[in-house]
């Protein structure tokens, strides 16, 4: 018993450090860029999260690299996410032996939750990743075409392009004005507008975003006339907005069938032949 107790504290200390190390933020893109710039780039002297990131090959790292950019965690890298997935493991195997030595009981079926409890602790940042994605999206896809009328309305009084996305970012909030004002901030870096627009398309990976990406860099390459595009694309954007709630509304009724089958049938079956059932019981 005292051997089980001391891997179990072992096991939280373990998973303390790996939580405590996974939280500690990341150097951003630009703020690298400017250490390079400067001359103060380190000697490449690698952080203990960052020896996680070789566990994982190339593809892995990279696919990895891309959902934290969706979910917009640009300080947490591969290797701090793997720091997540090991102490996640970590707490998940620790609370299962706790639980098995609190009722002191080792047969199969409380072995088989001590690994249930870890494959959950291992699973949970990797659902939070999917949730934050999923959350961040959807909140740049309904706040893309007020971006997109104010933007048609302001270049269309005169601003230039750049001072309407500036316009834009003190208005905007949420994910998507936080990728305006990344946006911003690489083109003062001396990054080219089309250039910054496309980072930011491959970072967020939305669909519609990308289409209007595209869209812009075209119509600026063309020398279209950009306020008649931008309009062109927030009607469109509703469109799609629209067209996808009235698909989801189509969709109740048929996801309404299992509640109606498990809850109302029942009780109405109960409601008709109750009567009669109790009737036919009692002569």
């Amino acid at each position: 018993m005292p051997t089980v107790i001391l891997i179990i504290a072992g096991c939280f200390a373990l998973s303390a450090f790996m939580l405590a190390l996974s939280l500690i933020p990341s150097k951003s893109d630009v703020t690298k860029r400017l250490e390079e710039l400067e001359g103060l780039r380190f000697d490449g002297t690698s952080t203990r999260a960052q020896a996680f990131e070789r566990v994982f090959n190339q593809e892995q790292r990279g696919k990895m690299a891309q959902q934290l950019n969706e979910a917009g965690w640009y300080q947490v890298t591969p290797g701090k996410m793997g720091a997540r997935i090991v102490a996640g493991a970590g707490f998940g195997l620790a609370i299962g032996l706790a639980m098995c030595t609190y009722l002191n009981n080792w047969d199969l079926t409380y072995i088989g939750g001590i690994s249930m409890f870890t494959a959950i602790g291992a699973h949970l940042p990797s659902y939070q990743l999917r949730s934050a994605i999923k959350k961040r999206k959807t909140a740049i896809q309904r706040a893309l075409p007020d971006l997109l009328d104010m933007l048609a309305t302001t270049v269309q009084a005169g601003l230039a392009f750049n001072a309407a996305l500036g316009y834009a970012q003190e208005v905007a909030t949420g994910p998507l004005g936080e990728e305006i004002k990344a946006v911003l901030s690489e083109i003062r870096l001396g990054r080219s507008r089309a250039d910054a627009l496309k980072s930011m398309s491959k970072r967020v990976h939305q669909e519609q975003l990308s289409t209007t990406v595209t869209a812009i860099v075209q119509a600026e390459r063309l020398g279209s006339n950009l306020a008649n595009v931008l309009e062109e694309l927030s009607e469109e954007t509703r469109s799609r907005r629209m067209n996808r709630a009235e698909e989801i509304a189509n969709l109740m009724p048929t996801k309404m069938v299992i509640p109606m089958a498990l809850f109302m049938l029942p009780a109405l079956f109960v409601m008709i032949f109750g009567g009669v059932a109790a009737g036919y019981m009692a002569k």
